[in-house]
């Protein structure tokens, strides 16, 4: 239910944030599970509340959701060119220079940003990254070789060393492992958890290694796509959309703790250590 309630929050977003016109909003998070369809009864509550705070005219919203930073995610961009997006902190740093990024907020809830990565196996000889050199590795989060290996791996490892192994979903990574067929699986903070509790199937599976803390889940404007007050209106109706009596609802249904300002620490370090011209 709740990597549901994670889509839910995501579709949602795409439902209700641009206006109708000249900007789109554009929502990728991937390894989330779940469809739009499921999604569509939060949906409506969510739209209502956005064109209710930023006096947009009601039914004037527009956008889309990609599990995905696949090609139509590209295309996307390319042809609807959207004013404000939410999308995974490896795609804000791919797509940052290219696309004209800056983050005007940051998601805080334990299914939209992922804390940190870890290794999790039932081999008791491997300890870390440095012992899978050669080996598979299952996961939903790798999507983007160059994040896992200068900011996942802190630039001491290459995701080529590896062999990745692209899940569906957690549980099949997790089964991967415990059935033999992977090495190592790769989770979450919030993955993990489920992972350690009393009702997981899988008590053998441990945690061996964790990153860095990782840049939470942004939200971003694409700046060559909206106005200055148009990204201040934005930015700032989130950051109280949670606390006001309306709001709140819809962020509790949507599995959203709040929306806070950008994480200016977090992203000048992963876009220095994202940048740095590898040796």
């Amino acid at each position: 239910m709740t990597r549901v309630f994670t889509c839910v929050t995501i579709v949602a977003l795409s439902a209700g944030i641009a206006r109708a016109g000249s900007h789109d909003f554009v929502i990728e998070h991937a390894g989330v599970g779940g469809t739009s369809q499921q999604a569509a009864p939060y949906i409506q509550k969510f739209l209502e509340h956005i064109e209710g705070a930023l006096g947009w005219p009601k039914g004037s919203a527009n956008g889309d959701f990609f599990p995905e930073p696949d090609a139509d995610f590209k295309k996307f961009l390319a042809d609807k060119k959207p004013g404000i997006g939410l999308i995974d902190p490896d795609q804000f740093l791919e797509l940052q220079k290219l696309e004209g990024l800056s983050i005007i907020g940051t998601v805080f809830g334990k299914n939209q940003s992922l804390g940190h990565l870890n290794l999790v196996t039932t081999d008791a000889a491997i300890k870390g990254p440095a012992d899978l050199k050669g080996k598979i590795i299952a996961s939903t989060h790798l999507q983007e070789p160059k994040f896992l290996t200068r900011i996942v791996f802190d630039g001491k490892f290459d995701a080529k060393d590896f062999t990745l192994q692209k899940t569906v979903s957690m549980l099949k990574a997790v089964k991967a492992v415990s059935g033999g067929k992977a090495d190592a699986a790769l989770l979450s903070d919030e993955e993990v958890e489920w992972l350690k509790s009393p009702s997981s199937p899988y008590p053998t599976v441990k945690v061996v290694w964790t990153s860095p803390a990782l840049p939470p889940m942004p939200v971003v404007a694409f700046n060559k796509n909206s106005t200055p007050a148009e990204r201040d209106a934005f930015a700032k109706m989130l950051l109280g959309m949670c606390s006001d009596p309306k709001g709140a609802e819809v962020c509790k249904a949507l599995d959203i703790q709040k929306f806070g300002p950008p994480d200016k620490t977090a992203y000048d370090a992963a876009m220095k250590k994202y940048s740095k011209i590898a040796k």
